[in-house]
């Protein structure tokens, strides 16, 4: 597999990143997900993507919180260099397996992110942080593979100019459900089969391409 760059970068990146997050939280008050945003939008993301080794080795994770807070213009007034020792807890361990899933898959943070919030990330510190790094990136694909399925759902309802409910009237299902299946909080992989077959004859496609 193909990976973002060089592994002899990656102890480093995980670290950083995971600095990054720690100090981002406990120092700045910032939310997990604010703080992708505007790592995102301050284009350092973009740079840490492809192994720049001027921002995944050549800085430490409060300089990297430091430098993307001065380029989406907010201030740096808060920061406190003692940050660093903090005890590190869910939140290091957030921006450490984010580094490893993004060098180990090569998607972009912006692709990750709209694939899983940090919050839910943060959410499995308990119990992945003791498990392998193996665990966490099969648990992200599972959910960018549930992600894709929603959406292809939703395409198909679109392409058929159907609304929400009406595609629940005519397969007979219930549309909370129809709707957290296209938003991916239910996995439809895990419907009925007779809802699923609802569904395809609804959409007039084939079971298997709302899956594949």
């Amino acid at each position: 597999m193909l990976h973002s760059y060089n592994k002899i970068y990656l102890d480093d990146a995980m670290n950083n990143l995971a600095e990054a997050f720690h100090v981002a939280v406990k120092e700045y008050n910032y939310s997990l997900d604010y703080f992708m945003d505007i790592f995102i939008v301050s284009g350092i993301a973009t740079h840490f993507e492809i192994g720049n080794p001027k921002y995944i080795s050549g800085k430490s994770g409060t300089e990297l919180v430091y430098d993307v807070v001065d380029l989406i213009g907010e201030s740096n007034n808060n920061l406190n260099n003692n940050s660093i020792y903090l005890v590190p807890g869910a939140e290091y361990w957030t921006g450490w397996v984010l580094a490893y899933y993004q060098w180990y898959s090569s998607k972009t943070f912006r692709e990750i992110h709209n694939i899983i919030s940090m919050e839910k990330i943060y959410n499995m510190y308990h119990p992945y942080h003791e498990m392998d790094e193996e665990k966490i990136i099969e648990y992200i694909n599972s959910e960018a593979s549930k992600n894709k399925t929603a959406r292809r759902l939703q395409a198909y309802r679109k392409l058929l100019g159907m609304s929400q409910s009406e595609l629940a009237k005519e397969s007979g299902i219930n549309l909370r459900t129809l709707q957290q299946y296209e938003i991916g909080a239910k996995d439809i992989k895990k419907a009925s089969a007779s809802s699923v077959l609802a569904l395809s004859n609804v959409l007039k496609c084939d079971v298997r391409d709302l899956f594949d």
